[in-house]
């Protein structure tokens, strides 16, 4: 559904934005703009799945994605289309980090089988996506309407990203840490363990 998303939006961008009634420039400054803070989501993102389950981070991605989707049919001032760009540009960098991470949770057996469905399901989406917001425009002469249809959609994926169970969940900062200091004194604790049965061997060499 974001690959779908994200691909009408992605090519009708420039001509959503001047039906708001914003220039070419502004688009090109929101463009820019938009990229840093996905950026910056994506870094966010990456640290937040050492602390938070991948169902939290989900839905939080996808309801602030929808969110931005029933804003923009009514955005009508310059701070109001940076909020849009704010909310848009978290939520997908947030998404694009969980699409390339959560696979591995899986296991490693079905993984290229998995990625492979998931690809393609993601091309396909994404090949939908421009066809829908063209037919919309050219039926109804905006945008609107199919963005405000696909929103409602993108809020129910998100309530199931809730409820969908991930296995392997990955561990807290507090686990990891946890982890690499019994591994670090793993041979310490070995050593010591071994020393008395060097002793006898210690005492007849003498």
């Amino acid at each position: 559904l974001f690959g779908l998303v994200s691909s009408g939006l992605g090519l009708f961008n420039e001509a959503i934005l001047a039906e708001r009634g914003f220039d070419q420039q502004t688009y090109h400054t929101f463009l820019a703009g938009s990229a840093l803070i996905a950026l910056v989501g994506q870094f966010g993102c990456g640290w937040m799945t050492l602390r938070w389950s991948m169902q939290r981070l989900l839905g939080l991605a996808m309801f602030l994605y929808g969110l931005a989707l029933v804003a923009l049919p009514f955005i009508i001032t310059l701070a109001q289309l940076w909020i849009f760009a704010a909310l848009i540009g978290l939520s997908g960098g947030m998404i694009t980090v969980m699409f390339f991470a959560i696979w591995r949770r899986f296991g490693a057996a079905h993984l290229g089988r998995i990625q492979g469905a998931a690809q393609m399901l993601t091309v396909l989406a994404s090949a939908i996506g421009p066809l829908l917001f063209a037919k919309c425009a050219a039926m109804t002469g905006s945008y609107a309407p199919v963005i405000l249809i696909l929103a409602p959609c993108v809020f129910l994926v998100g309530l199931a990203a809730l409820r969908v169970e991930v296995p392997g969940e990955t561990m807290t900062m507090n686990e990891v840490t946890r982890n690499s200091m019994l591994t670090a004194n793993a041979p310490v604790a070995g050593s010591i363990l071994r020393a008395p049965e060097c002793l006898p061997l210690a005492g007849r060499a003498r």
